[in-house]
């Protein structure tokens, strides 16, 4: 019971901090904005520069549910215009209920695990615990080299299998979304995405490790 329970709490705090991880730079401010306006410049967006700030802080408060409505209106010359047309909002729409979802996980998880792990404190058994996200990272790995080798293939793989529809299938010549998030931006928010979740976990393993240790002393 307490190395299936070892395990269990260890996919959960995985999970957990992936959906974290996904979630926090996709919703701050000074993550999107920068990203955007290093991949995605004026001359190719054709969005005027002082209009990158406002959009970015509409898209990610949309992100976290702070908006009913994506869109971002601005003024050029005296004529107003509307950034983003119908498909790329019903596709926001979309992208937002995942967000929830990715923060439902998140929540869900770590409270999950905060309580197990509170009343099991005593008896979690930490070698399977270690070795479950041992494997974990294993498989991630695979999943990374796969990217490294095609990020494409992968990125559309997602898209067919996160989304029920064809919307997120933007073109750049007609759709803003897509000019001001090219696959540059996607991969560098996928390196940011891996990087708090290595963490985390290399933090997990460092912490299991420490109490193998301790109980390899005692004669455990």
């Amino acid at each position: 019971m307490h190395k299936l329970l070892s395990i269990l709490l260890a996919l959960l705090m995985s999970i957990g901090l992936l959906a974290a991880a996904i979630y926090l730079p996709a919703t701050a401010n000074w993550v999107m904005r920068p990203l955007m306006e290093h991949y995605a410049p004026p001359e190719d967006t054709h969005l005027p520069a002082e209009e990158y700030a406002p959009v970015a802080d509409m898209i990610t408060r949309y992100l976290k549910g702070g908006n009913d409505a994506f869109q971002h209106v601005f003024t050029v010359d005296g004529t107003e215009y509307a950034a983003f047309n119908q498909k790329e909002q019903h596709h926001m729409a979309d992208v937002q209920d995942l967000f929830r979802l990715c923060r439902f996980v998140a929540w869900l998880g770590w409270g999950i695990v905060i309580l197990g792990g509170l009343s099991a404190r005593r008896n979690l058994d930490w070698r399977p615990f270690r070795r479950t996200l041992i494997a974990i990272l294993a498989a991630v790995t695979v999943i990374v080299i796969l990217a490294c080798i095609d990020f494409d293939s992968l990125f559309v793989l997602f898209h067919k299998v996160a989304f029920t529809n064809d919307l997120w299938l933007l073109d750049p010549r007609t759709d803003l979304l897509i000019r001001l998030m090219p696959i540059e931006f996607f991969i560098s928010y996928a390196a940011i995405i891996g990087g708090i979740w290595l963490l985390g976990m290399a933090a997990m393993l460092v912490i299991s490790t420490i109490r193998i240790k301790k109980m390899q002393d005692k004669g455990e």
